[in-house]
């Protein structure tokens, strides 16, 4: 059986990194190959599928969807770039089109399948609006945007949005748990009951659907918000994903120190090269600090402090889908290198055909939620 090679990365050289004993140099080529390369990231990332398939790392948080496109139904899966576009128009900003979706390609916010969620709103950004984005979101948290005269996106699921409407449309869209589409709402009904929204894939100006039938659609997004705002005065309010059903395994907290200090390392270096020293007490002018210190130095509180950053940093990986594995030379890794090397099982994507391994969460190219292929 032929052995694979992923983005001209060798059977031998990806084997040899599991392992641990790839060199420095093959190590550097395959962390840039894995910026770029989905499938060989779906490599490592089914090594720990095998582990908690096995009963050795347990599965227990909720993910949440960043990286899925937010597609439009339509071919050009221009959704969200057509919300951002209405939302220009409505506050009165001066646009390019060509432009517009040059930029959008040539910073990767637009994808051939669409636009990553964590990516929506980068256009407003770049035109001087103030762009806020929210997972876990309520009703109450759209009443009160639009009250503030805030324009809001939420991310969707189109197919079950559209409901029997799809069929009248003609729409290849699937339904099921799939935050597939963007929309802007306009409007909340009285008491709540109904919705209003502009949407890219109707030919009406606006829809109205009822709020049970819109909250079912918004749910498959993990209730993902957008605000956008001209105020710059607005309050802020910091609302970060919410980590606390993330459980990390004894391997992963030891790490936290490691990245703690390296964070540190990092932070330093960069003051250091921008003319800081250290300092008794903080002094701007004079570019002084009392942390520019190695890690052991600094007060307990700062050390917390990159601590709780650091654990942060590895629960959000973990609540995004990924994993972080400790590779070391056991039976269990041999078996999943030969099943990696070797496997010529395929498993296909149901809305877009792609190619997937088992036990995937997200499709790499569309992003539609895999958990309906395994159940």
């Amino acid at each position: 059986m032929k052995k694979r090679s992923v983005n001209n990365i060798s059977a031998e050289v990806l084997a040899a990194f599991l392992d641990g004993n790839a060199t420095a140099q093959e190590s550097k080529e395959i962390f840039g190959a894995l910026a770029e390369d989905a499938e060989l990231r779906e490599l490592l990332h089914i090594s720990q599928s095998v582990d908690a398939e096995l009963g050795l790392i347990p599965q227990d948080c909720e993910f949440i969807p960043m990286t899925a496109m937010a597609a439009t139904c339509k071919e050009e899966n221009y959704c969200c770039l057509e919300c951002e576009k209405y939302i220009l128009r409505k506050l009165n900003v001066k646009f390019d089109e060509e432009k517009l979706l040059q930029n959008a390609i040539q910073n990767g916010w637009q994808k051939e399948n669409g636009t990553a969620l964590h990516n929506v709103g980068r256009h407003l950004e770049a035109n001087g609006l103030i762009v806020a984005r929210q997972y876990n979101a309520s009703i109450e948290d759209i009443a009160n945007a639009l009250k503030e005269n805030e324009c809001v996106i939420v991310a969707v699921d189109g197919g079950e949005l559209l409901g029997s409407r799809a069929e009248e449309i003609k729409e290849d869209c699937l339904i099921g748990q799939i935050p597939d589409h963007t929309v802007v709402v306009l409007s909340l009904g009285q008491n709540d009951r109904t919705i209003t929204i502009y949407d890219p894939n109707s030919s009406n100006a606006e829809d109205t659907y009822p709020i049970e039938q819109f909250k079912d659609t918004w749910n498959d997004s993990k209730n993902y918000l957008v605000t956008i705002t001209s105020n710059s005065m607005k309050t802020y309010t910091p609302n970060p994903i919410d980590l606390s059903d993330v459980e990390l395994t004894e391997d992963l907290n030891d790490l936290r120190e490691a990245i703690a200090e390296n964070a540190h390392e990092i932070w330093a270096q960069n003051r250091q090269a921008e003319g800081w020293s250290y300092g008794p007490q903080r002094d701007d002018a004079k570019l002084l600090h009392p942390d520019m210190v190695p890690y052991s130095q600094l007060p307990e509180g700062e050390k917390e402090y990159d601590r709780e950053m650091a654990m942060k940093t590895i629960k959000l990986l973990k609540k995004l889908g990924y994993d972080l594995i400790k590779r070391e030379e056991t039976e269990l890794y041999k078996v999943l290198k030969q099943r990696i090397l070797n496997s010529e099982e395929e498993f296909h994507c149901r809305k877009c055909g792609n190619v997937i391994y088992k036990h995937q969460v997200f499709c790499d190219k569309c992003g539609a939620d895999l958990k309906m292929v395994w159940e």
